[in-house]
């Protein structure tokens, strides 16, 4: 009894850290904004924030975002269904691998060897951030509805629109179209379902 009890608290402690990994990104961003003069939310990077006045802070809050999404993908291990299948293994690799690279993020910002480092691993995260959406929808979509279902098609849909806005912010910086502002789409599309996630793990560890 002693043992359930226990390992129901550090799997909330797990899914609460995937819950309030993107929401304390997202504040700090704001604030960071705020205090940076001339930053534009149209066509500056979230990177941007990265170099220059307060750089500090944005580097520490990509390096707390990547460590708090590390921690949760070990709540997301043991919430999900067994077997697992390669389908859901993969999707939690690829969220360690989306975390490892926002982490990277913070410790190689854009005025590191003329921010090729920095886009490569920034690169790397929003297509693993992506993959583990589509491969998690792959993973559920045949198991107990009444469990999985919503949360399955959420996926797929987070995952399908995502990729619609990587393929977007693409296009924007090519053409110098509210970079800034299509970047934060995608961002906050893929950054949602990690909370999402970390809430659908916290409320199966009620039941």
């Amino acid at each position: 009894m002693n043992d359930n009890i226990s390992n129901t608290k550090k799997q909330r402690f797990y899914a609460i850290c995937g819950i309030i990994a993107p929401i304390i990104f997202w504040i700090m961003v704001i604030v960071e904004s705020i205090l940076r003069p001339g930053y534009s939310q149209y066509y500056n990077f979230v990177s941007d924030l990265g170099v220059g006045h307060l750089a500090i802070l944005q580097n520490i809050n990509f390096i707390l975002f990547g460590i708090l999404t590390i921690i949760f993908t070990v709540g997301l291990r043991n919430g999900l269904p067994l077997p697992s299948g390669r389908s859901l293994r993969a999707s939690v690799w690829f969220v360690i691998v989306f975390a490892l690279g926002v982490l990277l993020a913070g410790v190689l910002p854009e005025s590191f060897l003329s921010a090729n480092p920095h886009n490569i691993v920034s690169a790397t995260a929003f297509v693993a951030i992506i993959a583990a959406q589509l491969l998690m929808w792959q993973g559920l979509k045949n198991r107990d509805k009444n469990v999985w279902g919503r949360y399955a098609t959420y996926s797929l849909i987070s995952g399908l629109i995502s990729l619609i806005l990587v393929i977007i912010l693409k296009v924007a910086i090519l053409y110098g179209f509210y970079p800034g502002l299509s970047q934060r789409a995608f961002l906050l599309v893929s950054w949602a379902w990690i909370g999402i996630t970390g809430i659908k793990l916290y409320i199966l560890t009620r039941k």
